[in-house]
C-alpha cells in the first residue's frame, strides 16, 4: 500500500462513476449534492479514493482519520467508503483556486505528516486484508461498513 505517485493530492470523483458502482454496491456513497473527494492510495495496482468528509462524527477508529487542525478534529477520512478509481473517472482538485481552498489546505497540511500518512496506509491495507479473510473477528463488521471491494475491484474498469 502507498500513496499514488508519492504524492499527497486532492481528487474529485466523477458522480456519474459513482453512480456506476453504485449499482453493483449499495455502500458507495454518492453524496448527493456535495462532491466526493479524497485522496489516493494504491495496493497491487489498483487505486483507491479515500473521501473526506466534513461532517464529523464519533466513529470507529479502524476505518476512519481523523483530520486536525489546532487540535480539533476539521474533517475525516472514511475508509470504509473508498472506491477503486482509474485515471479517467478523476480529477485533480485546483486547491489554490477552489472555494473551499483555506479548508482543503488545512486538511492537506495536517495529512502530509509522515505518521499520519503511515496510519492511512496501515488502516487501509488492514481494513483490505481482513475483508480477503473470512476468519478475521471484525471480518463481518468490516463486511456490513465498508464497501464491497472484492466485487468493485471486478468491475471499475469497465465503466
Amino acid at each position: 500500500m502507498e500513496i499514488k505517485n508519492g504524492k499527497l493530492i486532492v481528487y474529485d470523483v466523477k458522480e456519474d462513476y459513482r453512480n456506476y458502482l453504485r449499482k453493483f454496491d449499495e455502500k458507495v456513497s454518492l453524496k448527493f449534492n456535495r462532491r466526493f473527494y479524497g485522496i489516493l492510495v494504491t495496493e497491487n495496482n489498483i487505486d483507491y479514493c479515500i473521501p473526506f468528509t466534513c461532517r464529523v462524527k464519533r466513529r470507529n477508529e479502524k476505518i476512519t482519520i481523523d483530520i486536525k487542525h489546532k487540535n480539533k478534529i476539521i474533517a475525516q477520512l472514511l475508509i470504509n467508503n473508498m472506491i477503486p478509481v482509474s485515471d479517467k473517472v478523476i480529477n485533480i482538485v485546483d486547491v489554490n483556486n477552489d472555494k473551499q481552498k483555506e479548508f482543503l489546505n488545512d486538511e492537506i497540511i495536517y495529512l502530509r505528516n509522515k505518521q499520519i500518512i503511515n496510519e492511512i496506509l496501515c488502516k487501509t491495507s488492514n481494513v483490505l486484508k481482513i475483508l480477503k479473510n473470512k476468519n478475521h473477528f471484525d471480518y463481518e463488521f468490516f463486511k456490513n461498513i465498508c464497501c464491497d471491494y472484492e466485487t468493485l475491484e471486478k468491475i471499475y474498469k469497465e465503466y
